[in-house]
């Protein structure tokens, strides 16, 4: 039976029929406030999803904000346009290189390993063939940056192996470099070594012209 039917069967029952006549005004009213409150119940919800979606939308461009951040490298030496360079979070040494214009006819890369990633800061040397370090020479480098340089041992990357080329590190020294690392997160500078079990400043003196961060 569909409602229009039920609604005309309603209606021919005389006592139905006299209740609405007498409360016409009543009923008349409470169907007015049925739709009202179907409205503002619609119109508040619809709101809160307008409120979401903006929030949303806020968090995702922080999110890519962060992601496509810039950090500030000095990149010298050997390259065209030595210059403080602009470049997006994420970028290696080679990006730094091109920025700078490419390499010079006399730049020695060697040493130098293009692939490390650069953080904000950094500076970057390029040397050249003449001055280009030899093998467990110190190379100095002005600011506060990192050298990219091949010759020392990365004591936030290095793997067991290549820690244990160095002179009084063995396997066991080697693994605690590795788990204070892991538990503190990346060395700050090469003195805090110092700070790993069974590094005193003995050992420090022997390393500290064959180690970077």
């Amino acid at each position: 039976m569909s409602v229009r039917d039920l609604w005309d069967k309603l209606m021919t029952n005389p006592r139905v029929k006299g209740f609405v006549a007498e409360n016409e005004n009543k009923l008349k009213g409470i169907v007015v406030m049925i739709v009202l409150v179907s409205v503002a119940a619609f119109m508040l919800t619809s709101h809160g999803n307008e409120g979401e979606e903006v929030s949303i939308e806020q968090e995702t461009a922080v999110i890519e904000e962060t992601q496509t951040g810039s950090v500030y490298v000095d990149i010298g030496g050997e390259v065209v346009n030595p210059m403080v360079a602009e470049l997006d979070s994420g970028c290696r040494v080679e990006d730094a290189i091109i920025a700078a214009g490419g390499l010079t006819d006399k730049a020695d890369i060697t040493n130098i390993n293009r692939a490390a990633p650069v953080n904000d800061g950094d500076k970057i040397y390029i040397p050249s063939i003449e001055e280009a370090p030899k093998q467990g020479e110190v190379q100095n480098s002005a600011g506060s940056g990192a050298y990219y340089d091949n010759s020392k041992v990365n004591i936030n990357t290095a793997d067991s192996a290549e820690l244990q080329t160095l002179t009084g590190v063995g396997p066991a020294t080697a693994e605690k470099i590795i788990a204070y690392r892991e538990s503190n997160g990346r060395f700050a500078s090469i003195e805090e070594i110092k700070n790993v079990s069974g590094i005193g400043d003995k050992t420090y003196e022997k390393l500290k012209d064959y180690i970077t961060v």
